[in-house]
């Protein structure tokens, strides 16, 4: 007999809303719940309770700083969510077990950084195979706390705004499962912010990287920290509610998970070609120009645009020599009144979850180049990716000083 499929639901804050849509998610677990299927359940705490348990600390004390208090305070929002429902799966006749940080069963552990805290894997895996495994094979359907953990002094720490959704990866790594359910309020992610434009539609597929920019450029899509923790071929699958049941659309999110950091170094050399002139921006000259750069292939790496002048960074191939077809493209096409070039330059990459929300990345970046005296001829960056480009005779020694920089091992 083969082992039943072990699937982790995650259920968020906006499907949470009220009595009646607990009493429908509650009926659709039950729903799910056979012999062929273990469910675990993660919940979001009720909508608008988080920011209302966070907007009454503000009034009353200083909370501008995440401490332990503040953290065991917000954690009241995700413990009364899971209170709820398994008060109401219980009434369906579902064998519902409730696990919180108060309970011996907790599985979660992290480190003491309270408002952001980090997982500590290797402990949740054992806790996981000593708490939840047993469960599941007694066909008890867990209900965890999403968002919490607890640090090695027991304390509540909290993981980050959206936590819930790694809480549910966290668990679907640990377990070994094939599937991590995201229920949401929308039948998955949307080409454009319904919010915000019209007639956008579902796009049924993402990989993992894709999915990482999106949420780091403001796309409520999944928590980025969570795509650390997702096994590499595991699917994530974002779905809504459709008349009390979840619907077979949505958009499955596969591929390797994103490390934390990553940071590399171009092994072929770079080139920074400055184009200036009071027309290089004109659109018609643009698309033209950038047209006969992707024919020619010449290998663009990066690019910025000002009023003024266009910086591409493109790879320098010897044999094709970037500079002289860009330079012969502006002469063509008219674009621009000069150009110029630096030769002999390394691109070195440094990858993340989100940068835009974390404060200091770029002096955790530059200072310590700048006290080697080693200087920095470009600096590109994006929510989750930073190039820094420095001259070729300074590539390794810069890689190593920002590895050393982000703890890492040269």
């Amino acid at each position: 007999m083969s082992k039943p499929e072990t699937v982790v639901y995650k259920f968020g804050g906006s499907v949470l809303d009220g009595v009646s849509n607990i009493k429908k998610v509650a009926e659709l677990i039950k729903n799910e719940h056979n012999n062929e299927r273990r469910i675990v359940v993660v919940v979001s705490a009720l909508r608008g309770q988080t920011d209302e348990l966070l907007k009454m600390a503000q009034l009353v004390g200083n909370s501008s700083n995440s401490s332990s208090d503040l953290d065991s305070l917000l954690s009241m929002g995700e413990r009364t969510s899971a209170r709820l429902m398994c008060i109401a799966l219980k009434s369906l006749g579902v064998d519902a077990v409730l696990i919180d940080p108060e309970s011996e069963l907790w599985p979660i552990f992290t480190d003491d950084n309270y408002g952001n805290a980090n997982p500590d894997l290797e402990l949740t895996k054992q806790c996981v195979k000593n708490s939840l495994v047993p469960l599941l094979e007694k066909g008890k359907v867990p209900v965890i706390c999403g968002f919490l953990g607890k640090d090695q002094n027991g304390r509540i720490t909290t993981l980050g705004r959206g936590g819930s959704d790694l809480t549910a990866v966290l668990l679907g790594k640990c377990l070994d499962t094939n599937s991590v359910i995201l229920v949401k309020d929308v039948s998955g992610v949307k080409s454009g912010d319904p919010k915000k434009v019209e007639n956008s539609n579902t796009i049924r597929a993402l990989d993992t990287l894709e999915t990482q920019l999106l949420s780091t450029s403001g796309a409520k899509v999944i928590q980025s920290k969570a795509l650390q923790y997702k096994s590499d071929d595991s699917v994530i699958r974002i779905v809504g509610m459709d008349k009390g049941k979840i619907t077979d659309d949505g958009t499955v999110i596969t591929g390797k998970g994103i490390p934390n950091v990553e940071i590399s170094i171009l092994e072929k050399p770079v080139q920074l070609i400055t184009i200036i002139g009071d027309n290089v921006t004109e659109p018609e000259l643009l698309s033209m120009f950038f047209g006969d750069i992707y024919k020619k292939k010449v290998e663009v790496v990066g690019a910025t645009l000002e009023s003024w002048c266009i910086m591409l960074l493109v790879v320098d191939e010897p044999q094709l020599n970037p500079f002289n077809v860009v330079h012969e493209l502006i002469r063509k096409r008219g674009i621009g009144k000069s150009a110029t070039c630096y030769d002999d330059l390394s691109l070195i990459f440094v990858k993340g979850q989100d940068f835009v929300k974390t404060p200091g990345i770029i002096s955790k970046l530059t200072e310590p180049l700048t006290e080697n005296g080693i200087n920095v001829y470009s600096f590109l960056p994006t929510a989750s990716s930073i190039k820094i480009v420095v001259h070729s005779k300074d590539g390794e020694k810069a890689l190593k000083l920002i590895k050393k920089s982000f703890n890492f091992s040269n």
